[in-house]
């Protein structure tokens, strides 16, 4: 836990600063906007979802579930009929906390940063080390902290939702716009940590 020591200032900058770039992304460039389509008839479909009293939560349809005890005929007779029809996932909300949320996702990139920080750490030559370890070791410039921390930002923020993506076939615009605010939240962590990193 040394590293918390000597790496705090770095993880609070840097969970900050990707808390603003989330926020720019989604409340000021806009880039979201179109990410989802209109449901057609609003109006009618969210009286759908009162009148069947549907409560928040996730809902698959057709519910896969019911092909378990199905010999292998009939979950193929099964699959091929709900391949010509509607399927998908629905998902009902509950009453929206804004602070709550932005609470929440500040602590998601909190958490984050911590765990940069200890790669970091035992990654990179650092300021903690022993005049010993430092002797056999180069002290990282920016640039190779920036490499280093910037590249385990990307990998943290771009992928660990691609495979939710793919399986649920979020559309190519979305999966594009999330990538591209990965890309920048891991490049502002990389820069934040180059820029603080103990020398």
């Amino acid at each position: 836990m040394d590293f918390l020591t000597h790496l705090w200032l770095p993880i609070v900058v840097s969970a900050a600063a990707v808390w603003m770039a989330s926020f720019l992304a989604w409340m000021v460039v806009g880039h979201h906007k179109n990410d989802w389509k209109e449901v057609p008839n609003e109006h009618e479909f969210i009286e759908t979802v009162k009148r069947m009293g549907i409560s928040p939560g996730s809902y698959g349809f057709p519910d896969f579930r019911r092909c378990a005890g199905m010999s292998k005929e009939q979950k193929h007779a099964k699959w091929e009929e709900m391949q010509k029809s509607p399927m998908g996932l629905l998902r009902v909300w509950g009453r929206i906390s804004m602070g709550r949320n932005m609470l929440l996702t500040a602590l998601v990139y909190l958490a984050v940063s911590v765990l940069i920080a200890y790669l970091g750490w035992n990654a990179l030559p650092h300021g903690g080390m022993s005049v010993g370890e430092l002797a056999v070791s180069v002290r990282p410039n920016f640039a190779k902290v920036m490499q280093v921390l910037g590249t385990a930002g990307i990998l943290a923020y771009c992928f660990a939702g691609l495979p939710n993506d793919i399986w649920f076939q979020r559309s190519g615009r979305e999966v594009l716009t999330s990538l591209i605010d990965g890309v920048v939240f891991g490049l502002i962590t990389g820069a934040v940590f180059g820029w603080l990193w103990p020398g």
